[in-house]
């Protein structure tokens, strides 16, 4: 049986990732409406790997015999001002999501459920990739913002880059 405490940052953790995979829609929604298909893409991916951290937060607590609490989810921002302030906002919510697990792992920890602790091994591992690309991503934006043309080229690396990492999971996989 799952603490009370814990069954509660564990639904707030739900919540806080479905509200990532709205985020995340958002964000593509923008790049597709400023002609960045390739990031536009990029972020449509990111709402389905948000929905299958979800997911995997709601398997545990099932699997544990702890009732989920799906609440309401809070409006993604809109409209972005350009580009740059897309990708800020992203590597901000990953950045946020971070301090989130980290949160969770440290209350496990201190309430000593073990099997939470070792189910949040696999999100550690997974924000750890999920800064350096938002950050990497920022970073790139940040150094090319001011040039359309660069914005556009960087879109196509993205894109290339996106395609190697499929390949490269795929591959994993057979």
């Amino acid at each position: 049986m799952i603490k009370a405490n814990i069954l509660s940052a564990l639904n707030k953790q739900i919540q806080h990732e479905q509200s990532n995979a709205q985020a995340y829609r958002a964000v593509s929604i923008y790049f597709g409406r400023v002609n960045l298909h390739r990031l536009e893409a990029f972020m449509a991916e990111q709402v389905q790997d948000e929905q299958l951290h979800a997911e995997k937060l709601i398997k545990h607590v099932c699997d544990r015999g702890g009732a989920v609490g799906l609440g309401a989810m809070s409006a993604p921002w809109p409209n972005f001002e350009s580009p740059l302030e897309a990708v800020k906002f992203v590597r901000d919510l990953e950045r946020a999501s971070t301090e989130m697990i980290h949160g969770l792992y440290e209350l496990a920890r201190k309430e000593g459920d073990y099997a939470l602790e070792v189910r949040l091994h696999w999100f550690i591992t997974e924000q750890i990739e999920e800064e350096k690309w938002s950050s990497e991503l920022a970073a790139r934006m940040q150094q090319v913002h001011e040039h359309p043309e660069q914005v556009f080229m960087l879109d196509h690396q993205w894109g290339k880059w996106l395609e190697q990492t499929n390949a490269n999971v795929l591959g994993d996989r057979f």
